[in-house]
Parts: C-alpha cells; structure tokens; sequence
C-alpha cells in the first residue's frame, strides 16, 4: 500500500477512535453528573439515550481496530462493553422480572394521550376499551375530555376531568376508598394522582399515576424527583405506579427515585417514544411496583393513536 492511502486509512481510524472516546465519554458519565450543575440538563438529554449511544461508540471503536488501531480500538470497545455492564448490574439492583407464573390480579392501563390530539380522542377511549382493564390513566388527558361517555357507561369512578383541565384521568371500576391528586411543580397542576382501591375479592392496594416534567428542566425536575420519592415511600402495602416519567430507568432521576424508595421498574422495558419507533424507542413510561405487587405480563399499544407515546397494558398480581 502506498504512503497516502495508508495515511488516510489512519486519519480515518484515529477519526473513529475519537468519536468512539467521545460517545463512550458521554454513555459512560452523564449518569453521574448531578443535575444541579451547570452541565446538568446536557447530562439529562443524553443520560437516557446511553446504551444506544454506548452502541455506536462500540461499533466506531470496531472500525477503529479494523483499520489499522488495534490497541486503541479494542480498549475502547472493551471500555464500551464494561460501560454497558456497569449499567446493566446498576438497572438489576432497581428492577424485577416478569412474574408469569403468579396469578394476575388487576389489568392497568396506560396511555399519555398527548394534549393536543384531540382528532383522536374517541379512538383512544375505544383502543383502551377494547383491553377491559380494572383501571384506567391516561396522562395530557384534555384530548379526551370531550369523549367520557363510554368511559361512564363502563367505570364506576371517573376523576375530575373538564374540557378545561384534565391533566390526569383515572378510571376505575370500584370507586377508590381514597383519591387525591397533588402539584408536583409550579407550573403545571395536578400531576400526581393517587386511588386506595379494594378490590371485589377484599384486596386492597395503593395506584399512583404520574407524569414528570422534562428531565432536563434544572430547577423543576429535580424537586419534583424529591417529591415523589417521600410520596412512594408513604404509600404502605402493595402499590403500583404507573405515568410518563420522560426518563429511562437507567437515568439519573429514576435511579434515584428508585434506589430512595422500594419501588422496582421492569427488567426488560420496550420503548414508548417516539411511538413511531415501536419497541426500539425510549422506555420513558414505566409500570412500577412494590411491597409484593409483580407484573406478570405486559403489552404495549397506540403507535397509531395520533400520540407520540405508546402506552401499555399491564397484567399485575397483588399478594
């Protein structure tokens, strides 16, 4: 091989160990840098993107080795791959397996609908129907508000929900023994809800429904995390939380909000955004449980409700 070709295979190969340094940087650290900080809502726009960013800094450190910087390239993809494993046994100590083998006690839908999708409103209401679950939430509600009808024909209990403000609509088949909502923050209301439900067959247990705001909003987030995990760690007995976290479970607010309480996510979440993505999107909605509450299945929906979350169904088993 010539000099100049063999110039530019290198220039090519230290290009993608670079990049590959760059995004094993960012896959690798953003967790850990506080939100608080100056470079703290930069942290939270990427922390939740991390294994995908940790996968291309994998594959661009393979291209790195394959084109001539061997040593360079393989630690790299070796750093990649401890960085993935690090956050892969931080996501175990904070998540549970599906239980199939339990009993399902209780079907829980959810769905953050999208304000301003108005047009679909009565096909949300429908899809969520058509899963006859014992309790249903959906989150930026005011696109249904105005289609509650078969909601009442089928539900005992319907929060308050106006074509003015619906933030968070809970509907449930037994009327809750309590029902609160609570601000999370000063701008947007009534984003945490929360039903003491007894079932027909006597079984109690505590549903909390939330919806956070962005991750990276410095000054709202990180109170609103600090809310909720004194409110988890109120809720007594077996609880299930639903809501739109807009975090993945490996992020930096929800391993706090997580590792603070006794509340556990799923171990295999599918992507809920972008809704186009499918199951390869960002697991920002999460089923959470505790105190003996399991999921034993889970089904994600909605890729085509005009919203640019998916929700899900979840089938839960209460001690």
């Amino acid at each position: 091989m010539s000099e100049q070709p063999k110039t530019r295979k290198l220039q090519t190969a230290a290009a993608f160990a670079t990049f590959a340094l760059v995004l094993v940087s960012v896959g690798a650290l953003m967790r850990f840098v506080p939100s608080e900080s100056a470079f703290g809502p930069v942290a939270r726009v990427f922390d939740s993107l991390s294994p995908l960013i940790l996968l291309v800094s994998f594959v661009c450190s393979l291209l790195a080795t394959c084109l001539g910087m061997r040593r360079i390239g393989g630690a790299l993809a070796l750093l990649a791959l401890a960085s993935v494993g690090q956050q892969f046994a931080a996501h175990q100590k904070i998540s549970l397996q599906l239980a199939p083998q339990k009993t399902a006690t209780v079907r829980i839908l959810f769905l953050n609908a999208l304000a301003e999708n108005e047009e679909n409103g009565a096909r949300m209401i429908e899809t969520a129907l058509s899963f006859d679950p014992d309790v249903i939430v959906f989150a930026e509600s005011l696109s249904v508000a105005d289609n509650l009808a078969p909601l009442r024909d089928h539900y005992l209990f319907l929060s308050p929900c106006s074509e003015q403000k619906c933030e968070l609509l809970v509907a449930s088949k037994v009327r809750p023994k309590r029902f609160w909502t609570l601000t999370l923050n000063p701008v947007w209301d009534d984003r945490y809800a929360v039903a003491e439900l007894e079932l027909h067959n006597g079984t109690s247990f505590f549903l909390a429904a939330s919806h956070l705001s962005k991750p990276w909003l410095s000054g709202i987030a990180e109170s609103e995390v600090q809310k909720l995990i004194a409110q988890y760690n109120w809720l007594s007995g077996p609880s299930v939380v639903v809501g739109d976290f807009n975090a993945a479970p490996w992020s930096r607010p929800m391993l706090q909000l997580l590792s603070k309480t006794e509340m556990r996510t799923l171990r295999a979440p599918k992507g809920t955004w972008p809704a186009g993505a499918g199951d390869y999107g960002v697991p920002l909605d999460h089923v959470l449980v505790k105190n003996g509450a399991r999921v034993v299945r889970i089904e994600y929906f909605g890729k085509d409700l005009g919203s640019n979350h998916r929700g899900f169904v979840a089938d839960v088993a209460l001690p």
